[in-house]
């Protein structure tokens, strides 16, 4: 298994274009689990780094774009509308919740397209 600082360090020809504030939710098989953390969109993959003392417990995760089949909105909660439901190919469903959820879903689409070139 791969330790948290070799999936979150930046491949070659791998830039950070936004760090955004968000959080994972009920990813992992822990269905109302909500972990905050910080996510990287870089113009290879989506990072995401849980908070926590802790390194090793750490929840971290990377998606690359050409990995994604799909991205969509969901609701968070019941009436919280900043969650972004991630389908890939490899490792099935991700859910982060961010704001301003419509221009982050607008750029991932975006890298989606410059990955699939």
């Amino acid at each position: 298994m791969e330790k948290a600082s070799d999936i979150l360090t930046l491949r070659p020809k791998e830039a950070v274009l936004k760090t955004i504030k968000g959080d994972c939710w009920g990813s992992f098989g822990i269905p109302h689990s909500q972990t905050a953390g910080t996510i990287t969109l870089t113009n290879q993959r989506i990072l995401f780094r849980g908070s926590g003392i802790v390194d090793a417990l750490r929840l971290v995760f990377a998606i690359d774009y050409a990995d994604i089949v799909s991205i969509e909105p969901f609701t968070v909660s019941l009436f919280i509308r900043t969650g972004i439901r991630i389908v890939t190919q490899q490792e099935g469903g991700f859910r982060i919740s961010v704001m301003k959820r419509n221009t982050i879903m607008q750029f991932i689409q975006e890298q989606m397209a410059n990955a699939n070139r």
